[in-house]
């Protein structure tokens, strides 16, 4: 299987746009990772960030709400714009809520070794990363959009026993993202193009 992946993107009001990278100490360990360019960091949105995030919901939530009723008002048509869905409660809150860390990794573990481009903060313009499962390997490929018709590069892969579990969750409520788990305890978050696809597959059905 193949599809389109990045690493997931925060989208509480204290870290929405955002994400973390930590050891299991909770340590950023960003500037860590070896090989890799500089990236925005991580800092937790104060009151006034969460209050302008909140306000920015509210207008991408209400405008389209509000054509949608005032299109119907004559003839009950059903939608006339679609109305994004709210990321839902979080039932982990530690780590989607209060931080959202997408690489949760100790030194010498398997998740440390992602390489950077999947970060869509430090990825060059009209490039995508996909991940490949097969019944040997997890991989990841960078397609490079801007050079036409070239090949994928492999950038990163794992023997597909390395991997202890690929999990759909709930938060947001859409599906779209994934944990990768790998047997030594470190693990990172997705999102991915077909999640549910993904999970699947990865359990053999």
């Amino acid at each position: 299987m193949r599809t389109n992946v990045t690493f997931a993107t925060g989208l509480g009001p204290r870290v929405v746009g955002l994400r973390s990278f930590r050891d299991t100490e909770r340590r950023d360990i960003e500037t860590e990772l070896a090989g890799w360019p500089p990236g925005p960091g991580f800092a937790p949105r104060g009151v006034s960030d969460r209050a302008g995030s909140r306000a920015l919901d509210i207008v991408l939530l209400g405008i389209p709400r509000l054509i949608n009723i005032v299109g119907n008002i004559a003839t009950p048509s059903g939608q006339l714009v679609g109305e994004p869905d709210s990321p839902g409660k979080s039932k982990d809150p530690e780590n989607e809520v209060d931080d959202f860390p997408v690489m949760w990794a100790d030194r010498g573990t398997t998740a440390r070794t992602l390489p950077w481009q999947l970060d869509p903060a430090r990825q060059p313009k009209r490039y995508r990363t996909e991940a490949v499962l097969t019944d040997r390997r997890l991989l990841v490929l960078g397609v490079d959009g801007a050079a036409g018709l070239a090949p994928a590069d492999e950038l990163w892969q794992t023997p597909r026993p390395s991997v202890a579990a690929i999990e759909q969750l709930a938060y947001p409520q859409t599906g779209s993202h994934v944990r990768v788990r790998f047997t030594d305890g470190s693990w990172t978050r997705w999102k991915a193009g077909d999640a549910a696809k993904l999970a699947a597959r990865f359990r053999g059905e």
